[in-house]
């Protein structure tokens, strides 16, 4: 379910918001990713998404090596990313020089180094069994995520996919930030009907049934208020 940024996501959520306020921006997925290589200590970070082939597509990135490593796991078709989007786990690699990486990922592991990264940490972006996409950080030396960079970098994961939830469903709020559902415009009663009905269904809080209309939207391209509508006429029925 939704909220696998724990504890540390109101703090991220305040270092994102900071950084846009210091550049009079709003809230970006690449303010996201950028704000994530500095606080966590990484050197890049890429977002990716799934599209309707089942592969992964590059949302946002921070750099060419971040681009590269994304681009080598579509034309491979193995990788940490494709990895943690399946099990929806995360998959923590923090030194690709290693026998282990190169046997896990034989052909994706030594272009990944020649490319010049030295660690690897993909996190996946999921609701329920609703995958979103993934949040990869990468490293250019060997090194792990200490416990208190591994639970912020979960935090980004989730603000990430918040923001990419909403912006495919057209509700961000006024500074670009993720929504809740206190911003869902008043007069669209439909989708607060939905989301007590899912929330009901699902035996969850209104913020996670909230995610999780917005999670099945994505994947299925569909229009937020079209789905919205399926769930109160009761076509659609969401099951734990």
């Amino acid at each position: 379910m939704a909220g696998f940024g724990g504890d540390r996501l109101p703090q991220v959520s305040a270092w994102v918001s900071e950084r846009a306020a210091g550049l009079r921006t709003r809230v970006s997925m690449r303010l996201i990713c950028e704000t994530a290589v500095t606080r966590l200590g990484v050197s890049g970070a890429v977002v990716t998404m799934h599209n309707p082939a089942g592969w992964p597509e590059t949302a946002e990135s921070t750099g060419v090596l971040a681009d590269r490593l994304a681009e080598l796991e579509v034309t491979l078709g193995e990788g940490p990313c494709l990895d943690a989007s399946r099990d929806g786990r995360p998959v923590l690699i923090a030194d690709l020089h290693r026998p282990a990486g190169r046997a896990r990922w034989p052909l994706f592991a030594p272009l990944a180094v020649e490319a010049g990264a030295g660690a690897l940490f993909a996190l996946p972006m999921c609701v329920g069994s609703i995958g979103v996409g993934v949040l990869a950080l990468h490293r250019v030396v060997a090194g792990e995520l200490g416990p208190v960079a591994l639970a912020d970098s979960l935090a980004f994961t989730e603000l990430a996919m918040r923001l990419l939830l909403d912006e495919r469903a057209g509700l961000l709020s006024e500074n670009g930030e993720p929504a809740t559902t206190n911003d869902l415009p008043l007069h669209n009663a439909q989708l607060h009907q939905a989301t007590g009905m899912i929330a009901a269904q699902l035996e969850v809080g209104m913020g996670d049934a909230f995610a999780v209309l917005r999670a099945r939207a994505f994947a299925d391209r569909r229009l937020l208020a079209d789905l919205a509508a399926d769930v109160v006429t009761r076509r659609f029925r969401f099951e734990r």
